[in-house]
């Protein structure tokens, strides 16, 4: 039986187990919880108890290509990766973060080529590089300023102080927020010409706000989550039995 888990920190509520299960229902594998407040120490624990591959989430997976051999273009143009891959000795990464904004995005239609996108971490690298991809003009805004500002220069798109979000609304049809709190003065502005896609699912943030079109965060796993299992098992997931899972949780 190949094992495989989702690695990361307070993951306990995560839905990624469930969704594996609903992926291959019947299946010879196994999907459990590697929780660990170091990416060495869930490292070892993957290595010693014999798993196959592992999901990673945050906050590690800026820190995945230090110990992994990139097996994507994607991992090698972010520098991020949320996929782990053991292939006989060597431990391989992948970026399938990409895929879960991409594919969302494309099936959905803005009245703007601008968009923003909220934070600066490993999951907004893969946000900026798939919306450059789908030809949206980028703007990043973070709480720490600089970290926009590293971020936007790094991949060559456009930042702006999070005071300015209000100006920002007024040309951006679409807001990817890929952070779980609430940047100072967004809880008062209106969103009603905006599609919002949130990467964060188990306790949104907006999913009750009015805005033109809210994408779930449910929907960003999912999309990141079948390629990886792909990448896992070496054959494709039920789709339509993730979605029914996803949809009544």
């Amino acid at each position: 039986m190949k094992k495989f888990a989702l690695i990361g920190e307070s993951i306990s509520h995560s839905l990624s187990p469930a969704l594996f299960r609903a992926a291959y229902k019947g299946g010879d594998y196994e999907y459990s919880l590697i929780e660990a407040t170091t990416l060495e120490a869930a490292l070892d624990i993957f290595n010693k108890e014999g798993y196959s591959g592992a999901n990673v989430t945050s906050p590690f997976k800026e820190r995945v290509p230090l110990f992994c051999t990139p097996g994507d273009s994607i991992v090698k143009r972010l520098g991020a990766s949320n996929v782990i891959l053991k292939k006989n000795d060597s431990l391989l990464c992948y970026n399938t973060d990409y895929y879960g904004v991409k594919n969302p995005v494309a099936s959905r239609v803005s009245d703007s080529p601008d968009a923003i996108i909220a934070g600066a971490g490993g999951a907004a690298k893969a946000a900026i590089l798939a919306l450059k991809d789908l030809n949206y003009n980028v703007f990043i805004i973070n709480r720490t300023d600089e970290k926009a500002e590293s971020l936007a220069q790094k991949f060559d798109v456009q930042w702006a102080p999070h005071t300015e979000v209000s100006q920002l609304l007024k040309r951006c049809g679409l807001i990817v927020y890929t952070i779980d709190h609430m940047l100072p003065g967004m809880e008062s502005l209106s969103l009603r010409n905006q599609i919002i896609f949130e990467a964060n699912y188990r306790s949104p943030l907006f999913n009750k706000r009015e805005c033109k079109s809210y994408i779930s965060g449910k929907e960003w796993l999912i999309h990141q989550a079948i390629p990886s299992f792909c990448l896992f098992t070496q054959s494709e997931p039920n789709r339509e039995s993730m979605f029914n899972l996803a949809d009544n949780c």
